[in-house]
């Protein structure tokens, strides 16, 4: 098989380069490359550079390629390719590469899945087949996960938070519409899982509304996945509460002047100012798994769109990946799909989960989870919902951070509900 201009070319830069091999190993593995010659070149690279901290040079290649048990032509072509990365002069520009080394790395699994698959087939383990692609299909690098160690590898991890430094707060932390809530804690990182939790009818929905529109208007991209609204109901919530027109206003479409030129004028704003947006997904609950919620995200993907933030509401009317015999277990696996899948796809996600609770009017907390045990492990970030019987009249409610895996947390604040354009308001 010919060289890959493109592998031939990462690996040039690799050898040549320690800090640039520094900021993409991590990523790359040995399987990544197709080329037999280079493969090898790679890992002669990486086991190298594990004990001596530096590239490896031509000589050394050479002294490792006579320690092989090739034949001598072998060695003579994998010596000269080999030559041939040192002398390169590199065509392909280090933006390019970082664009491009995703792609090639999600390719790769996929003809790496596709042959296990095949395999798999051959045998007429059919099931089994199946199961390889669905999950690359949707979690592309489960099998593998990542191996970091501590003293080894430190220079790696130093490269990634520079690189991790550079970007936007609100694209690495998705903060809460709520100030109190902020002060104590970033928000929801990349990769964690984090629920709005309360009994029903304490606005879960309203709220995770609120969640999509203040990142919105912190210029990222928005997937609100709803199960149990149409999507056309969940917009009309998203007008009401960019616009605050009444949501009776919008449905009924019962604008006067004055009314209707605020909510034209204010998309108009929005829309012309703005690149990022929300897109609302309508799914039908017995359908959806997080397979389908990946299928979907992928689909947007194609069509330009990259997922900064998913809401799904909620993970607790969605079907499993895999059947159980328990429900509790088939209950809380839902929950595992979600984490692990903002885990692989590196995403902060947002769901709204059932509480059970005894008691209406009470200060509930993790333990009221429905399945506690299971739910209050699994999920990095809890913000619970509830209320007490004395401010039930007044429409206030206690919003709180009950859990944070990773930060503070046991942090609460009132809020006051305003149904009528679908937002809660900060009691200062």
């Amino acid at each position: 098989m010919g060289l890959s201009a493109f592998e031939a070319d990462l690996l040039s830069v690799f050898i040549k380069d320690r800090k640039k091999y520094v900021k993409f190993s991590r990523k790359i593995k040995e399987k990544h490359f197709r080329n037999e010659a280079l493969r090898w070149t790679y890992k002669v690279l990486v086991e190298y550079y594990s004990k001596y901290k530096k590239p490896p040079t031509l000589k050394v290649y050479q002294e490792e390629l006579m320690k092989t048990a090739f034949e001598e032509d072998k060695k003579k072509q994998y010596y000269l390719i080999i030559t041939k990365l040192y002398k390169r002069k590199v065509k392909t520009s280090l933006n390019y590469i970082e664009k491009t080394i995703d792609k090639k790395i999600e390719k790769e699994e996929f003809l790496i899945a596709t042959d296990k698959s095949l395999r798999e087939v051959d045998k007429g383990n059919l099931p089994a087949a199946k199961k390889i692609m669905v999950s690359n299909l949707i979690m592309n690098r489960a099998e593998e996960g990542e191996t970091i160690r501590v003293l080894r590898d430190w220079e790696s991890r130093q490269v990634l938070r520079k690189q991790l430094s550079k970007i936007p707060i609100p694209k690495r932390f998705i903060s809460t519409p709520y100030s109190k809530i902020n002060l104590a804690t970033m928000g929801i990182q990349i990769s964690e899982a984090a629920t709005v939790a309360g009994i029903t009818g304490m606005g879960k929905s309203i709220v995770a509304h609120e969640f999509g529109v203040n990142s919105l208007l912190e210029g990222l991209n928005v997937v609100h996945f709803t199960l149990e609204n149409l999507a056309e109901q969940t917009a009309q919530r998203y007008d009401s509460r960019l616009t605050e027109v009444e949501y009776d206003t919008i449905k009924m479409y019962k604008f006067n002047k004055k009314q209707l030129g605020h909510f034209n004028k204010i998309f108009k704003a929005l829309s012309s100012g703005m690149r990022n947006d929300v897109v609302i997904k309508e799914t039908v609950k017995e359908e959806t798994t997080i397979a389908l919620v990946d299928k979907e995200i992928e689909l947007l993907k194609m069509d330009g769109f990259d997922t900064d933030f998913l809401i799904i509401d909620s993970c607790d009317i969605m079907s499993p990946m895999k059947k159980y015999g328990e429900y509790r277990l088939e209950r809380a696996s839902i929950y595992w799909d979600f984490k692990f899948y903002l885990k692989l796809k590196r995403l902060p996600g947002l769901t709204t989960t059932q509480l059970k609770s005894s008691s209406k009017y009470k200060l509930s907390t993790v333990e009221d989870l429905a399945e506690a045990y299971d739910k209050a492990r699994i999920l990095d970030i809890v913000f619970i919902m509830s209320q007490l019987e004395e401010h039930a009249k007044d429409s206030v409610i206690n919003f709180a951070l009950d859990k944070n895996r990773d930060g503070p947390g046991k942090v609460s604040v009132e809020l006051f509900r305003d149904s009528a354009k679908m937002r809660f308001l900060e009691l200062m």
